[in-house]
């Protein structure tokens, strides 16, 4: 019998108990892996990037995402696989923990703002955290069975076929399952809450992968659906969006301003020494990724308000004045005006006091209510090979008929197949609050709005 002191129990706002069990070895090595400075650095990097701004509620963490995670696909492994292999369950629960290690620091918002100056992706970094045989985690996994590394890496960039890697990353996976629940629970959005225990209840495998019986379509579509409107009511919040406009606008400015030889904007502390870094080299070095979150980004903007330079002084102290560019939906038919008529676009915002080339952008997002799911086709790492790009055979969501037929979703759901028919791409016109009525002046003599 268990002794419960031997328990270690997280109270999760979601999950309400999430334990680990330290007679047990896959759940010893996974509370490891927690107490590693890689994930514990999660503690200190917002699981919502900038969308605090706008929902005062949303300052949680990578960390207790990352957790929830872990403990999602515990589930979803257990309900499909009762009797499944222990090593492909400890990988499972490794690499869903470990899914967003690699984040940096004010998350998607981060990632968006530095590929002004190179590319940067966080399943990227997550790798390479994993793969560094120095690392905490490296040898955690090591120790536990020396595949585990590879393997959880491997899980992660869906690089094999197993039939538990859509756990991870799928269009019905671990990370999506906890972020709706989560995110929608942190920002106060009502219509987050989809049925996940009716999911899990109807859960099964075949030699193909992840299977959902029939009679818990309802709560996928309700899943879908949710994940549908937080995009539209959170992700892409037109207030957050210009807000990460900013933001780029900054990395930008503080680039082009180190590539004329002004190094003093560097003088930031750690978030100046990568972005020095990345413009010397044009690439994200890992080691210094993983020194950087959240609270060095803040310092560094609060004293490049300070900075000699005007257009990086008043961006960092818009941003932190809460004092975001102004956005005007620009409608599909009229995108080619605007581009014929940027020209003038641009002068109005000159006119007005501000450089065009930093605070004038155009914001597109693309939600798709639904869309089969497709695994990146690109190599991760440079060391790592180039995925063949079909995805994973069950990356989609597959139902089991009454008849014992497994269908794609879309051909049990009417619902789905309708979802598979919205298709949002928003694209907004982004410029300080100054040049508010004569964008839109310009924008309406130009018959683009």
């Amino acid at each position: 019998m268990t002794c419960r002191g031997h328990e270690k129990l997280f109270r999760d706002p979601v999950h309400n108990v999430i334990q680990f069990d330290m007679n047990d070895a896959t759940d010893r090595m996974l509370f490891l892996l927690i107490d590693t400075p890689e994930v514990q650095r999660l503690r200190r990097v917002c699981q919502l990037g900038l969308a605090a701004y706008v929902y005062h509620g949303a300052e949680h963490s990578r960390f207790g995402h990352s957790v929830g995670t872990q403990h999602v696909a515990k589930r979803l492994f257990d309900s499909a696989s009762p009797r499944g292999d222990a090593f492909e369950r400890a990988v499972t629960r490794a690499a869903a923990l470990l899914h967003d290690v690699g984040h940096a620091a004010f998350s998607h918002a981060f990632e968006s703002g530095i590929s002004e100056i190179c590319p940067f992706d966080h399943e990227s970094m997550t790798c390479a955290y994993i793969l560094n045989e120095d690392g905490a985690i490296y040898k955690i996994l090591h120790d536990f069975d020396p595949r585990m590394p590879q393997r959880v890496v491997s899980c992660i960039t869906q690089d094999s076929r197993a039939w538990y890697h859509p756990i991870v990353s799928s269009q019905l996976d671990a990370d999506r399952m906890d972020y709706i629940l989560r995110d929608g629970y942190m920002t106060g959005i009502r219509n987050y809450l989809y049925d996940i225990d009716r999911i899990l209840e109807m859960l099964g495998c075949d030699s193909e992968g992840l299977v959902v019986e029939y009679r818990a379509i309802h709560a996928v579509e309700t899943y879908l659906i949710s994940r549908y409107h937080m995009y539209q009511q959170v992700y892409h919040h037109k207030a957050v969006r210009g807000a990460e406009k900013v933001l780029e606008s900054i990395f930008r400015r503080v680039s082009d301003l180190g590539v004329r030889g002004d190094t003093s904007v560097y003088e930031v502390g750690r978030l100046g020494t990568l972005l020095r870094d990345c413009v010397a080299h044009r690439a994200v070095d890992p080691k210094l990724c993983v020194r950087v979150h959240d609270a060095h980004a803040w310092a560094a903007i609060d004293a490049w308000q300070d900075s000699d330079d005007p257009v990086l002084s008043d961006l960092s102290g818009s941003l932190l004045r809460r004092q975001f560019f102004k956005t005007v939906e620009i409608p599909d038919e009229s995108r080619g005006l605007l581009r014929e008529n940027w020209s003038r676009f641009e002068e109005v915002v000159r006119r007005s006091g501000y450089d065009p080339a930093y605070y004038l952008s155009l914001d597109t997002t693309v939600n798709r209510a639904f869309a089969p799911y497709t695994a990146p086709s690109g190599p991760m790492l440079p060391f790592m090979p180039a995925k063949s790009g079909h995805g994973h055979p069950n990356a989609d969501i597959r139902i089991l008929q009454p008849n014992g037929e497994v269908v794609s979703i879309q051909e049990a759901s009417e619902i789905v197949r309708m979802l598979t028919q919205i298709h949002s791409q928003v694209a907004r016109l982004c410029f300080p609050a100054k040049a508010r009525e004569d964008i839109l002046s310009a924008l309406r003599e130009t018959h683009v709005i």
